[in-house]
Order: C-alpha cells, then structure tokens, then sequence
C-alpha cells in the first residue's frame, strides 16, 4: 500500500513509494533513460505520484533545491488538462502528456511559473529518483528558502513571467 499526503501549502497530493509497483519493463526503461543522462552508477531511490489541484490547495512550486541525497529525477508529466512551465534555473519547459524532464534536483533549482488554476484543472506527474550507487550524495547544505538570495534571479524571472 502506498502512502499519501496532501501538501496544501503546494497544493498537490502525494502518492509516495511507488517504486515497488513499476512494472519490469518500466524499470528496463527508466535505467536506459538514466544511462543516457548520466555517466554515474545509478539506482532507483524512490518513485512517487503528485497531483497539482485546487481540490488540494493552490497549486504553486516555489524556487527551491531538494536537499537530498539523488543525482537525477524523471520528472514526467502523466496527464494534465492545461499547460504549467516548469523551471530548470533559468530556462522555463512546456511539458506534454507523457513527456518528461530530466535533472538533478540537488545542482539545479527548479518551479513552476505563477499560475492560478482554475476548478478542474490538474496537473499528474510521477517523481523517479535515481542515486549514485558507489557513494551517495549528500545536498543537506543547500539553501532550502524561495527568498534566499541564490534563488533571486530566479524570482525576478518569475515575476516577469507572471506579468
């Protein structure tokens, strides 16, 4: 059984652990994605489930870090009924069903633009973690404040986005 949270301050539900419910192939396909974006000996650390949705709070995603001990992370949209950008550092993606990024959460501050959705409108991704085998990272030093002053250019870009 899968564990789930509601994050109301992210507005987002959170179907965590998922790792062990990935099919075989999934899993195939998931180390080929990663050997691809990495040269690093990488292991899946963990998987999850999180719906953006007014029905769980206003669906924001702050400039921040992870602070954890992953190397790369599958960011991939399942389903979505309207378009939210996400940010890699200063760059900003449209994603589409069932198309995804790939990044290091931990050297690259990621968010999401300024948007109010309306009733109805959601956003599905799944989370897969990936962590160096041979030594685990450590991130835990890593600003973790939207207003801390690494994430100010960041922010300025944001309120241009949103004006």
């Amino acid at each position: 059984m899968s564990e789930y949270e509601v994050q109301d301050v992210l507005g987002r539900l959170v179907v965590d652990s998922l790792e062990n419910h990935l099919t075989e192939s999934m899993v195939k396909r998931l180390y080929e994605i990663a050997a691809k974006a990495s040269d690093l000996p990488l292991k899946i650390d963990h998987a999850m489930y999180v719906e953006y949705n007014r029905l769980y709070g206003v669906p924001n995603l702050p400039p921040h870090f992870d602070r954890d001990t992953n190397d790369l992370i599958v960011n991939m949209q399942l389903e979505s009924n309207t378009d939210w950008e996400i940010g890699l550092n200063l760059q900003t993606y449209t994603l589409k069903d069932n198309s995804a990024v790939l990044f290091n959460g931990n050297t690259e501050s990621h968010w999401r633009t300024k948007k109010t959705f309306k009733d109805g409108e959601y956003v599905k991704m799944v989370f897969v973690r990936f962590y160096n085998s041979e030594k685990r990272s450590d991130y835990s030093y890593l600003p973790n404040n939207p207003g801390d002053e690494v994430f100010k250019e960041i922010n300025e870009l944001i309120h241009r986005l949103s004006d």
